[in-house]
């Protein structure tokens, strides 16, 4: 019985800590709702039988409605436990815990540790697991995110300073990605032949290395990057989540992109998909909320 709660809470605690939101959305449906291969793979390698019986006092039972729909439940000490439902509050957690790290606050680790115990604590399963970790490293998983408006700013004028773009202008191609785990990808036209293209990665405060792009209508699909503000990007995730938080069923952002055509630059996202409604979200290039309205 305690292996049982414990095998959980590692699953919570592992999934929280080294997968990223997708990933997390992932591990919790094949952990808490697994289809028929892996639940025949679980029982063999725990040694229940095909009806999903133990010799211990753990069992896993299903029983189909009159419409045949499956219920898991698990029973723990007598309590039974059910499994879709406690898939639905990991989501719920998940979700919460997404909008904490967003903060970029020292105390969202606080509160980040403070959700997943009272998710442990509602699904009856051993809470503390978060006390014994080191807390400097959870602050460092809290942050994880796309760069602070200071850091984004640090990065363009790092590019400004390139050697190889010296008293020369910097133009941009097609497009500029900010990422959730803090990296940004872009492409330059080269500095002395405006035929070629290079990609740039930024990564642990510093470019890498140009690599050739095989570029395509550069003409139409250039901008001087004098007219773009990196930090913007914290703006546009910013008004995103908060035009999402109002739409049933939406998920927050993480990340940002610019694409460029015709000598303009566009922000993206660009819609907000909820359970029941899609939205159509534009930008000013300055990061603030142009248009919002129902498709």
């Amino acid at each position: 019985m305690k292996n049982l709660k414990q095998f959980y809470s590692l699953i919570i605690l592992v999934s929280l800590f080294t997968l990223s939101c997708r990933q997390i959305t992932q591990s919790v449906d094949e952990t808490f709702h697994p289809n028929d291969s892996l639940a025949k793979k679980y029982n063999k390698e725990n040694h229940f039988d095909t009806n999903g019986e133990d010799t211990g006092t753990t069992k896993i039972s299903t029983t189909t409605s009159v419409q045949r729909q499956q219920e898991k439940t698990i029973v723990i000490n007598g309590d039974t436990v059910n499994t879709p439902e406690m898939e639905l509050k990991a989501k719920e957690m998940f979700h919460d815990i997404e909008l904490l790290k967003q903060k970029n606050d020292p105390s969202a680790a606080k509160e980040i540790q403070k959700r997943v115990n009272e998710f442990l604590k509602e699904m009856k399963l051993p809470q503390g697991g978060l006390k014994n970790m080191d807390t400097e490293k959870l602050l460092v998983k809290a942050k994880k995110g796309i760069l602070s408006a200071i850091e984004l700013a640090k990065a363009e004028g790092q590019l400004k300073k390139l050697p190889r773009y010296r008293n020369k202008e910097i133009v941009l191609y097609e497009s500029i990605h900010f990422y959730e785990d803090g990296s940004i990808n872009l492409a330059l036209q080269h500095p002395d032949n405006p035929k070629y293209v290079d990609a740039y990665k930024y990564k642990d405060d510093k470019w890498s290395e140009p690599e050739p792009v095989l570029a395509r209508n550069i003409e139409r699909r250039t901008l001087p990057l004098s007219e773009v503000h990196f930090a913007d990007a914290q703006k546009v995730i910013k008004n995103y989540n908060a035009k999402a938080a109002q739409v049933e069923g939406a998920k927050p952002t993480s990340d940002a992109y610019i694409t460029i055509w015709d000598n303009g630059m566009r922000w993206n996202p660009r819609s907000i998909n909820g359970t029941r409604e899609r939205y159509d979200i534009q930008f000013n290039n300055d990061g603030t909320l142009k248009s919002f309205r129902q498709e």
